[in-house]
């Protein structure tokens, strides 16, 4: 099939499927969404092989590290990390000030992790410290990756 521009015909599909609402009657706004989704099925069908080489290229159609893939995952990526020092890692997040029930739950939550030595949590201030064997620790993959997004998103003084 011959590649034509779509991109004028979909914008059109959609400021009409859009401003069809406003009508009375919804024929137009049904034949504008019909119309819309035939350009993209269309416009789709046109780029498949370079969306096949895309998500052979990359594994994919996201990059998953930039999606938590754990609840532990998702806490790290919640918190400031404050300072990196393989071994020890101080995190902050104002969530733990005051809340005693919170700093529980992520020192029993994060004690429990292979290689962790201690957990230390402060409400006072919201501030987690870590202290643990890094190469017991590596030994879990996901654990691994946490610790990898920890070590590049430590803010830089």
């Amino acid at each position: 099939m011959k590649q034509i521009s779509l991109g004028i015909p979909m914008l059109g599909a959609v400021a009409g499927t859009l401003l069809s609402l406003a009508l009375p009657s919804k024929r137009g706004h049904i034949i504008c969404g019909a119309v819309w989704t035939g350009l993209s099925v269309l416009h789709a069908w046109q780029y498949r092989k370079k969306l096949e080489q895309d998500i052979k290229r990359n594994g994919g159609f996201f990059d998953m590290t930039l999606f938590p893939q754990s609840k532990l995952d998702f806490f790290v990526r919640a918190v400031d990390v404050a300072s990196y020092i393989p071994g020890r890692t101080r995190l902050y997040t104002r969530a733990l000030v005051g809340n005693e029930a919170l700093a529980k739950q992520v020192k029993d939550e994060l004690s429990g992790a292979a290689g962790m030595k201690s957990v230390l949590v402060n409400t006072t201030t919201g501030s987690i410290l870590l202290e643990y064997d890094p190469e017991v620790l590596r030994t879990n993959p996901d654990l691994a990756r946490m610790e990898n997004y920890i070590k590049t998103h430590v803010k830089k003084r």
